[in-house]
């Protein structure tokens, strides 16, 4: 017998359920450092206006996956060219 995750949003500001698709995360740093985490649904977030407010971070670090593939190709040597059958010239 199988074992089901559901996983069901439901905003902060609310207590609605939201969407899967549509549930928007704030991140809120204390000055203390603290870090607090907001879910929040679309209909709050155009209400509260943050459209235009802060600034959004960009994904920062590599992606997953890219190192095995640098551990694989730094692992293997390159491939060596063979030279082609030349004569050299004689020397006297």
């Amino acid at each position: 017998m199988g074992t089901r995750t559901i996983t069901m949003y439901v905003s902060d500001l609310d207590q609605s359920e939201i969407p899967a698709g549509k549930v928007y995360q704030l991140s809120i740093r204390h000055p203390d450092g603290a870090t607090q985490q907001l879910d929040i649904s679309e209909k709050n977030y155009r209400a509260l206006k943050l459209q235009s407010a802060g600034k959004t971070l960009k994904k920062r670090g590599r992606r997953p996956g890219s190192t095995a593939k640098a551990t694989k190709a730094a692992s293997t040597p390159p491939a060596r060219r063979r030279r082609q059958n030349t004569t050299r010239p004689a020397t006297a």
